[in-house]
């Protein structure tokens, strides 16, 4: 069960080599505790933009608007003659180039999202190779709970920044907290 159920809905090549299973190297995410406000990383993988991305993301949302799910139709119709993105495109951005590095304990077991803002500056194109920066910028505690924020910066090859978003997440506090709820999962599981 678990993760393997997702199988059958991945359709594009980005989708079937991205590891699902967040409870799989779950010790090694970096934890509310060892964070380092200020600090900046640059994620470990870019991310190629291509229509196939862009259509499987907008359909798995459910969008139905011709200019996000009708490539023919965008290309005649769309002001950058290409399909449109849907807004939270982004996510799965950044879920890809950061699956294994800094800012990956937005794989973290447990985590709830309290919620986030996001800054389009102009939309991703077909062909552009993204980037991504990332910088802790904050952590507190308030009524027991952990919250952790980065600052994500999307740059084309170009060094164009297209978005920005600040993602929060309550997470647990430490490695232990985290590892209770991976083997509670795993219990689960079998």
């Amino acid at each position: 069960m678990g993760v393997d159920r997702l199988r059958d809905h991945m359709t594009t090549a980005k989708q079937r080599e991205f590891d699902y299973d967040f409870l799989k190297g779950a010790h090694t995410y970096e934890t509310w505790e060892e964070v380092e406000i200020g600090r900046q990383y640059e994620a470990k993988q870019t991310f190629l933009v291509t229509e196939e991305d862009i259509l499987a993301y907008n359909r798995g949302v459910s969008e139905t608007e011709p200019l996000f799910v009708d490539p023919e139709y965008a290309r005649k119709s769309a002001p950058t003659s290409q399909i449109c993105q849907h807004p939270l495109f982004l996510v799965q951005i950044a879920f890809y180039c950061i699956e294994k590095g800094p800012c990956n304990w937005i794989r973290t077991p447990g985590a709830r999202n309290p919620g986030q803002r996001i800054d389009l500056f102009e939309p991703f194109r077909i062909g552009e190779v993204i980037t991504i920066k990332e910088t802790a910028c904050d952590k507190w505690i308030r009524r027991d709970k952990h919250y952790l924020q980065y600052k994500l910066d999307y740059h084309n090859q170009d060094g164009v920044l297209k978005a920005t978003w600040w993602l929060t997440l309550i997470l647990p506090p430490n490695r232990d907290a985290i590892m209770r709820l991976v083997n509670a999962g795993r219990e689960e599981r079998e």
